[in-house]
């Protein structure tokens, strides 16, 4: 039995709910999945917060699947705290920009080191650079943080609930965290790398009596520039990108205009949502609407009005 409280200070059990497109699995009831349990998440349901998990397949380890849980249960803790969730149109346009992407993969590369082997002096310089970059990009960097104070929260929340039920995955996810903060082309993927970045500053400060990085002012010594040996990322860059506008170029030549309800795009599924210029790929499913959102399954591309929620105009990808 898990002690939620040692997990994270106030945090507690949360009711959760299993589903598939089909079905839905609450507590001892199954009912029909209307298309509002929609992947992995947490939500208002009869007037509680409740964890949400999409299976497509059975478990291959209940222990990771109960960790995967505690995830969601952090989030609706998270939402009943009333935590500041991150702006999802920031990170959906988040700025396409070489020599930021380069100096967070420098951090990530800092933070892997520091999971297994803590020195002060690394740890002063990774601050310094974050202090840097935000400076130089509030707004997206300041998008990051925000990005890993909700999703690397509970990542972080999720390895300390594997850890206590099985030390041995646990140690496998760590493993896979570090390897994942050093491949040169996840960094590109700002918000899934805030969720590796976010739960290795909290494992690594934990772990060391040190304080999760905000304010500006923890950042302590000046930046001193880059270290020597940075790789050049220009490549990966370039091809990662790529793929992007041949992918929202591609879906775009089969796909036909159509109409919804309202003019804005209420939600959509950020981790898996992609850009180019003003153009958004949703491989799922979009949530539009003027004030309650209307959702609409499949695959859709959103052209939008610059970089806001303001819908130009919405076409649905042919299967």
């Amino acid at each position: 039995m898990l002690d939620f409280g040692t997990l994270l200070p106030g945090f507690h059990r949360y009711p959760f709910a299993l589903h598939t497109e089909t079905e839905v699995r609450f507590g001892d009831r199954s009912f029909p999945n209307e298309g509002r349990f929609l992947a992995n998440t947490a939500m208002e349901f009869e007037g509680r917060q409740i964890a949400v998990w999409r299976l497509s397949a059975p478990p291959k380890s209940y222990d990771t699947l109960s960790a995967n849980l505690v995830h969601e249960m952090c989030h609706a803790f998270q939402m009943e705290t009333k935590a500041p969730f991150p702006d999802m149109m920031l990170g959906a346009f988040y700025p396409r920009d070489l020599s930021n992407y380069t100096a967070k993969h420098v951090e990530n590369l800092l933070l892997a080191g520091l999971i297994y082997d803590f020195d002060p002096v690394k740890w002063g310089a990774l601050l310094s650079l974050r202090a840097h970059r935000l400076r130089s990009m509030p707004e997206a960097v300041g998008y990051e943080q925000r990005t890993e104070g909700i999703e690397g929260q509970a990542k972080y929340v999720e390895l300390k609930a594997l850890a206590k039920l099985s030390p041995e995955r646990h140690s496998s996810a760590l493993s896979e965290l570090a390897a994942s903060l050093k491949d040169q082309g996840a960094v590109f993927d700002a918000r899934r790398s805030c969720y590796d970045s976010g739960a290795a500053f909290l494992t690594v400060a934990e772990a060391n009596g040190r304080l999760f990085p905000d304010p500006v002012s923890e950042a302590g010594t000046a930046y001193a520039g880059p270290p020597v040996g940075v790789p050049d990322l220009s490549a990966k860059f370039q091809v990662y990108f790529d793929a992007i506008d041949a992918l929202v170029d591609g879906a775009l030549g089969k796909a036909d205009k159509v109409e919804v309800t309202g003019s804005k795009l209420l939600g959509f599924d950020p981790y898996n949502v992609r850009s180019s210029g003003n153009r958004l790929y949703h491989p799922n499913f979009i949530m539009c609407g003027d004030c309650e959102p209307q959702v609409i399954m499949g695959t859709y591309v959103t052209v939008m009005k610059g970089q806001t929620q303001e819908l130009e105009s919405v076409y649905k990808v042919r299967s």
